[in-house]
């Protein structure tokens, strides 16, 4: 491969840009064709938990696109331009806010660990003026200091989301798929979410985004800020984008599967089975009530099925109507 000052020169144009990755994975490719003059490359971008991991270089555009399609079921969504500039940004902040704090933390944890990659931060640059990018200095820390949450983006236009959301564990899958509007604050969408899985709204709740965690006290997580003081447009703002929900230890994903119009009120499209009741406080509760569910009249199933709310309780119960009556209720 040729030294990358090497490959391309002159404005750079941007076109096929795409993200693509695993439903419920934190790894995810970016990948785009940079054309400039009569020359075209094809730049891949591998962001793993929300920072940048591999910035590659393909003589083949098409092959930028080759490293989640061998052997992986992969989701792959467009992106314009903008929403691939924006998204590489994203997690090239977040690298460089990771390493410096790192580097003030560990000083030697860096040239101590593996380092793949060792001109990361050289080939980050160089994208960045490909791109158009403004070049980025790390927040200043105190050394004892958490690592401060990145600067949330201006709201842009209002729009429609439809994001499919399930929760992490079971193996039979408790999903939603919901359109709601883009200016809805995290609270505002923490309610919506209890209503779609029948839930007591008053549950603790906590949003973690590429921008740091969200909840309704700012002390519960380390570093949180308020989640009615930011909107759901902010921390995710196009197909492929990502946020993790957790309430009373059961943990969701949040992916956004399409930009539509912005609807009236919150609105279900499809889901599958009820959310575990409340008693059920984690993974191993539930399986137990399955389990005595299976035979409810044994008696010691009884005793079971009392225990974790499982009387009148059907698991596999979903009702696109009944959810909708909710949501319209929110409003």
């Amino acid at each position: 491969m040729e030294r990358w000052p090497k490959l391309l020169h002159g404005p750079i144009e941007l076109s096929g840009c795409v993200v693509q990755g695993e439903v419920d994975q934190d790894l995810v490719v970016l990948a785009a064709t940079l054309t400039a003059g009569k020359r075209s490359v094809g730049v891949e971008v591998v962001v793993n938990d929300r920072e940048v991991d591999v910035i590659e270089l393909h003589p083949e555009p098409e092959d930028a696109l080759a490293l989640l399609r061998r052997g992986f079921e992969v989701a792959e969504a467009p992106l314009t331009p903008e929403e691939f500039r924006s998204q590489v940004e994203a997690a090239l902040v977040a690298k460089a806010d990771k390493d410096a704090w790192l580097r003030e933390r560990v000083p030697r944890l860096l040239e101590l660990g593996d380092r793949p990659e060792p001109d990361l931060p050289e080939r980050a640059i160089q994208l960045r003026r490909w791109l158009g990018l403004p070049a980025y200095e790390p927040l200043p820390r105190l050394p004892s200091a958490d690592p401060l949450p990145l600067v949330l983006p201006r709201s842009s236009t209002v729009t429609g989301l439809r994001l499919a959301v399930a929760l992490s564990e079971p193996d039979d899958a408790i999903w939603r798929r919901l359109e709601v509007r883009s200016d809805v604050t995290l609270a505002g969408l923490h309610r919506i979410l209890a209503a779609a899985f029948d839930r007591d709204e008053r549950w603790h709740h906590r949003f973690e985004t590429a921008y740091g965690g969200f909840s309704v006290d700012a002390q519960s997580g380390e570093g949180d800020r308020l989640d009615d003081e930011v909107t759901l447009g902010q921390v995710v703002t196009s197909p492929g984008h990502r946020l993790v929900y957790e309430t009373e230890g059961w943990w969701h994903w949040i992916r956004v599967e399409k930009l539509v119009g912005p609807p009236r009120t919150a609105r279900c499209l499809d889901g599958e089975r009820a959310a575990p009741p409340p008693e059920c406080e984690d993974m191993s509760g539930y399986e137990t009530l399955l389990e005595a569910l299976r035979d409810p009249d044994d008696e010691e199933n009884e005793e079971l099925i009392e225990e974790f709310g499982g009387r009148g309780f059907d698991p596999e119960w979903f009702d696109k109507e009944v959810v909708d009556e909710r949501l319209a209720r929110l409003s």
